[in-house]
């Protein structure tokens, strides 16, 4: 079955919001913010409807209680799955919606790779363009996730680059990307 890459849908920023409090009571007093980004956050944007959440984190001392709040709400830490600064949850109770939940350290590459990208094809309508093309293509195309990261690198890059990421920035997403 090829990945769901489907029209925008304006129910995604309201699936955010949902899936949003019930996070941000629990880990307010140890986190900065709770963020949508990925493409389901970008107004107009093809996506798989997947929500992706970014809980935002100065102190990382504080991790280890984030990990028993998110548990009490029925998520499982399943590690930084090969990103660095970036811990991923599972929800292991049935979900609302569909999502995918991280913890990112403030300023990590992780979080300026999502804040950046989001950035980017806000304010360049011709990159937007040629973003959410290559994701309807890609998903018609392959059945692979993974695969389907790995052929969206490039062009990521790209935009990242002239949102003024260091060249060892991109190469550590394009690693991650790659792997």
């Amino acid at each position: 079955m090829p990945v769901s890459v489907v029209p925008y849908n304006p129910d995604w920023t309201l699936w955010f919001r949902e899936l949003r409090e019930p996070i941000w009571e629990k880990i307010r007093d140890y986190a900065v913010d709770v963020i949508h980004v990925g493409s389901t956050s970008i107004k107009g944007m093809s996506a798989k409807p997947v929500i992706d959440i970014d809980i935002l984190v100065e102190d990382w001392e504080r991790f280890p209680e984030i990990v028993g709040r998110l548990h009490e709400l029925g998520y499982k830490h399943q590690g930084d799955l090969g990103i660095k600064e970036r811990e991923a949850f599972k929800q292991t109770r049935g979900s609302c919606h569909p999502h995918h939940l991280y913890v990112c350290r403030v300023g990590s590459v992780a979080y300026k790779n999502h804040m950046l990208l989001k950035k980017h094809l806000i304010e360049n309508p011709e990159d937007f363009r040629r973003y959410e093309e290559l994701k309807v293509r890609l998903g018609g195309a392959t059945s692979d996730v993974d695969e389907y990261t790995r052929l969206k690198t490039e062009l990521i890059m790209e935009f990242l680059s002239a949102e003024g990421m260091s060249d060892e920035e991109l190469e550590e997403i394009r690693i991650q990307n790659l792997s």
